[in-house]
């Protein structure tokens, strides 16, 4: 009975704090991505396409999804935050508690997977994955290398490791071996994730809360301000820049005030590495392609790996706005300093900036995408493709960067859910007029999302231009 009043304890704290507001938009498009599956499902059975035990297995499947979904993304990050020494004097036995109750977790979904695979042979690839998301998503970065093996099982069993190898890998007689190496890396996972000193795990293990903060999908620029190691780098960049814009004799333009007011992740060299990241890997993959030419499985590696990539032009603004949020002090003051400029002009001049630094910035990272996707594709189908990809997705990324800063921001959740419905039914519309007209179905939807875009911005300049001045952000929230 203690140890479930524990328990219960430990997931209200939890499971009922107040939700991010990414996990809150993974959360609705989860949701509508699910009722979408189960009606899918039903019509598919209803006209005996498919079979009732498939598709009760698929929407376990879906359930199974949203399961390690709280797990990983909610209760594991937030489990390790719990583990100091003054929770711990509330709560005697919180460190075992939290230790067991992510144990559980990890065989719960482990289990559910493994089941609905139907083969008892991945268990182990199984528990590697979620162990390695539960580990990258608390901060160790080690638990990377742990994705990647079972993401690339296809790729490593049919064409890296010896045949001989993978069958006994695969056996009967391999599968316990394994699971108990499974089990043994778990426990030695779970002391790493939680530290027994408490409170030690905030200074020895700083970098780890930081790189947790990331994975929660946290405030990037909380990083760059205190020049710590993930944000020194970036900081170099970002100081040049302003020493440039400040230097004695040079004429300082009130509309780039404005951004630096905002801090470094209102400039475009907040993505430098970003961009050299992208690049360092497209480099890799062109090098294996070189060897794995022409090879099916690795095609379709590198077709999924290319498509996910515009993942980072779809968060290229979301800095740019929790940057305004942030930094109402900097921008109140700068409203009493000469160099703001005429304050009738204030929002004509950052909408301006704010325009040309998302425009900027979705050029810099469609390019390196393009180019990543030339070396590795090497053919104008697939570039075409990424393009139009690129471009739905810098349409969703611009949704919200022109609008009303010195109102709330209620509705910034439901205008990311439309613009994402929005994207969706573009590519539907681009993939029909493909059919209809035999073009190719990224130059439809490089067409389509440019219009749209333009007529999108042209509606956010307006409403932007019509708003009380945008400094200090969110001051009228409450009025």
């Amino acid at each position: 009975m203690r140890v479930l009043q524990e328990c219960r304890a430990i997931l209200r704290v939890t499971m009922a704090r107040r939700i991010d507001r990414a996990i809150r938009i993974m959360g609705l498009a989860g949701l509508l991505l699910t009722l979408g599956a189960i009606v899918a499902a039903g019509i598919m059975i209803w006209r005996h396409q498919m079979s009732v035990g498939l598709g009760l297995r698929m929407l376990a499947g879906v359930a199974a999804l949203w399961l390690t979904l709280a797990w990983a993304v909610v209760f594991v990050p937030r489990s390790i935050m719990l583990n100091s020494a003054v929770n711990a004097r509330m709560m005697p036995r919180q460190r075992r508690r939290l230790m067991q109750m992510v144990a559980a977790g990890w065989l719960l979904t482990t289990g559910l997977f493994t089941a609905l695979s139907g083969h008892w042979a991945l268990f182990p690839l199984a528990g590697m994955l979620m162990l390695g998301l539960a580990m990258t998503l608390s901060g160790i970065v080690a638990g990377v290398a742990l994705i990647i093996l079972p993401g690339n099982w296809p790729l490593v069993s049919q064409r890296l490791l010896p045949r001989a190898w993978v069958e006994a890998l695969t056996s009967a007689v391999a599968l316990p071996a394994l699971s108990a190496l499974m089990l043994l890396a778990a426990v030695l996972a779970l002391r790493r994730m939680f530290p027994a000193g408490g409170d030690a795990h905030l200074g020895k293990f700083s970098r780890q809360i930081e790189r947790l903060q990331h994975a929660r999908g946290g405030d990037w620029t909380k990083n760059l301000d205190s020049g710590t190691v993930s944000g020194a780098g970036v900081l170099r960049f970002y100081a040049a820049a302003l020493r440039r814009d400040c230097a004695p004799g040079c004429h300082a333009e009130p509309g780039k005030m404005l951004m630096h007011a905002l801090g470094p992740a209102a400039n475009w060299t907040f993505w430098i590495a970003s961009v050299a990241t992208v690049l360092a890997i497209g480099i890799g993959l062109h090098l294996i392609t070189a060897r794995y030419a022409g090879e099916k499985v690795f095609a379709s590696l590198v077709f999924s790996s290319m498509g996910g990539m515009v993942v980072v032009i779809l968060m290229s603004t979301g800095q740019l706005v929790r940057a305004i949020d942030r930094t109402q002090g900097e921008q109140a003051l700068l409203r009493l300093a000469p160099l703001a400029g005429d304050q009738r002009l204030l929002n004509r001049r950052l909408a301006t900036q704010l325009l040309r630094h998302a425009l900027l910035v979705l050029a810099m990272l469609t390019a390196v995408i393009l180019l990543v996707t030339f070396l590795v594709a090497g053919s104008g189908a697939g570039l075409i493709f990424q393009a139009g990809l690129c471009c739905l997705a810098g349409q969703v990324a611009l949704t919200g960067v022109l609008g009303n800063y010195a109102g709330d921001d209620r509705r910034s959740l439901a205008r990311m859910l439309l613009a994402g419905l929005l994207a969706l039914l573009e590519a539907g519309a681009a993939l029909g007029a493909a059919r209809l007209t035999h073009a190719s179905f990224g130059w439809w939807t490089i067409a389509i999302a440019v219009v749209v875009t333009a007529l999108q911005l042209r509606r956010g300049w307006r409403r932007m231009l019509a708003a009380p001045p945008a400094f200090p952000a969110r001051r009228l929230a409450l009025s």
